[in-house]
């Protein structure tokens, strides 16, 4: 067995690395102990043209004839059937140093590191000097003499065949093994348990080879080539075999590791599914605002009991029906076209503020979300909807929006409501073919009332008023209270009519409202009227402002009034075009 390059990676443990160097040159100065002492017992009877022929053939001929192991950086030659033969020819000495010469020519030949020839050469030589010395304790110094067909030489080839197999093998796997940090049994059966059977082969042929020699000749020699091409490709074979069986092997072992982290990445999966499943399940059932999956016909699928409270519908009887069932009317057709751009992935999700229609028919508004799932096959597989209660919101947005329009003392339209509607009832007016009018009032004396009665007495006084100007104008007409004591009024009156007739019967309704209330003072207003013509580019302020000025006119023209609670003046009324 040969080794080549035994060159490993940088081991991070120092020990192991100074152990095995330690180690590798152990071995080589013990092989290098039993090369002198093998040439100190040498006789120059031993060199013949013989061995030479011999030493030709292993050195020329061995080293060329090999197979690589599979799995390790090694090689197993025909070179030991030659040493074997020596062994039996020459004697202990001459196979000893046979094999070490040989063994430094094929590393030349299979390596470059001058360390790793010393190490191949110092391991052969100990196994060569092992075996020799081993059979001459077992069999004695004439090994040559015993019968080829007697039991003794067939157990003597064996004995040579372990002994060199397993002195050879043990110091290579035990290099190995301090290498890499694994156990050295380990390493020895991994990659050289089954090598044995070569070992025996080539015993088996330097037996019968020698037994050759023996009886015809060294000349004979020659006729042991083709036993020697037989072992050789005998090894071949057996190699390839094992190669292939051993690559197999590996691939099944690896396809076995890939099988099992495979089934393990699977059992993680499966239970992380499993785990998201059940979060989501517990989140979707307990979850504070209403959820649900539906599907893409609208269907409701799975329902949550916030759903179900704010609907007021059971799961039972929502599973029965689609979201259309329990959505208003007027929101239907906005809602399918919503889901119906999710479909074309349009957009990722939708968030909406909608109507639903509770059990008992009063009108939930929700702040709808939605977003697609879809399947495996990227096909629409159902909707996620996350309904959420904003009813008390949209209420209270309601009221504060009713409240910056309206004025609280007199629920007419404050300046804000007035201005925000008059536009678009100036057209409808318009389109009525009538004309529009503003007609701007001043509550007369307010001051002396608030002065003289208080503030609340104030404020009945002003909301008595807008009552008169309610009965006086049109349910059509736009009122308003710009603030303090003025209002303003939106009114149509037909093209042959006259604002007098208007701001007449405005006196008229606060002269019978002082008749017939108890009051200790009268009521009146300062009026003042803008008309809106067809080629008019004022706008509604403009207007205003114009009704304003016209208003203070007339206030100028009514005599000066002392507010004595005893003695009302009522004043005059006057209109102004």
């Amino acid at each position: 067995m040969r080794t080549r390059e035994w060159v490993f990676p940088y081991d991070s443990t120092m020990t192991r690395t100074r152990i095995s160097q330690v180690y590798l040159w152990t071995i080589t100065t013990a092989g290098a102990g039993a090369v002198l002492f093998s040439c100190a017992r040498l006789s120059r009877e031993q060199f013949d043209i013989r061995f030479l022929l011999l030493a030709l053939a292993t050195i020329l001929i061995g080293p060329r004839l090999s197979v690589k192991i599979p799995r390790v950086n090694a090689h197993i030659s025909v070179s030991d059937s030659f040493i074997f033969l020596s062994l039996l020819l020459f004697g202990g000495e001459v196979a000893i140093l046979l094999a070490t010469a040989e063994v430094v020519c094929a590393s030349t030949r299979i390596g470059r590191h001058p360390r790793t020839h010393i190490f191949n050469a110092g391991v052969v030589a100990c196994a060569t000097f092992t075996t020799v010395w081993t059979l001459r304790l077992l069999f004695g110094p004439a090994l040559k003499a015993h019968d080829f067909y007697s039991s003794d030489y067939l157990v003597l080839l064996c004995t040579m065949a372990v002994v060199q197999y397993l002195v050879n093998s043990l110091l290579v796997a035990t290099n190995a093994a301090l290498k890499s940090g694994e156990a050295i049994w380990r390493s020895w059966s991994k990659s050289f348990l089954w090598t044995s059977i070569t070992y025996f082969a080539g015993a088996s042929a330097a037996g019968i080879v020698a037994r050759f020699i023996g009886n015809i000749g060294f000349f004979a020699f020659s006729a042991t080539i083709p036993i020697m091409a037989i072992v050789y490709f005998t090894y071949w074979t057996y190699m390839k075999n094992v190669e292939v069986a051993a690559a197999q092997a590996e691939q099944a072992r690896r396809h076995v590791e890939e099988l099992n982290r495979h089934i393990a990445e699977q059992e993680r999966i499966s239970k992380a599914l499993r785990e998201t499943e059940e979060h989501f399940r517990t989140a979707f059932d307990y979850a504070a605002i209403g959820m649900a999956l539906v599907s893409p016909q609208g269907a409701w699928l799975r329902v949550n009991r916030s759903l179900c409270n704010l609907l007021g519908h059971t799961e039972r009887e929502l599973l029965k029906t689609n979201f259309q069932a329990v959505t208003h009317p007027d929101d239907i057709g906005s809602d399918l076209a919503n889901l119906y751009r999710l479909l074309q992935s349009e957009t990722p999700t939708c968030q909406v503020e909608k109507r639903y229609v509770h059990r008992d028919g009063e009108v939930v508004w929700a702040l709808n979300s939605v977003s697609l799932v879809r399947d495996a096959d990227d096909k629409s597989a159902h909707f996620i909807f996350q309904i959420q209660d904003i009813t008390e919101r949209k209420r209270a947005e309601a009221a504060l929006h009713s409240l910056s329009l309206i004025d609280e003392l007199t629920g007419l339209y404050n300046r804000r409501g007035f201005l925000a509607v008059t536009e678009q009832h100036v057209a409808a007016i318009r389109r009525d073919n009538k004309v529009p009018i503003v007609v701007y009032a001043d509550l007369d004396g307010l001051k002396e009332i608030n002065d003289s009665f208080g503030h609340p007495e104030g404020d009945r006084a002003l909301a008595s008023a807008a009552e008169i100007l309610k009965e006086t104008f049109r349910s059509s007409d736009i009122l308003a209270r710009l603030g303090g004591d003025e209002f303003v009024a939106l009114a149509a009156i037909a093209q042959d009519e006259s604002a007098e007739l208007l701001t007449r019967r405005l006196q008229e309704q606060f002269d019978a409202s002082n008749a017939l209330n108890g009051r200790p003072y009268d009521l009146s207003v300062s009026v003042g009227v803008a008309h809106f013509e067809d080629e008019d580019r004022y706008s509604i302020e403009d207007l205003m402002a114009q009704a304003d000025r016209a208003m203070y006119e007339d206030k100028r023209r009514k005599p000066s009034r002392q507010n004595n609670p005893g003695q009302i003046i009522r004043p005059r009324i006057a209109a102004v075009a």
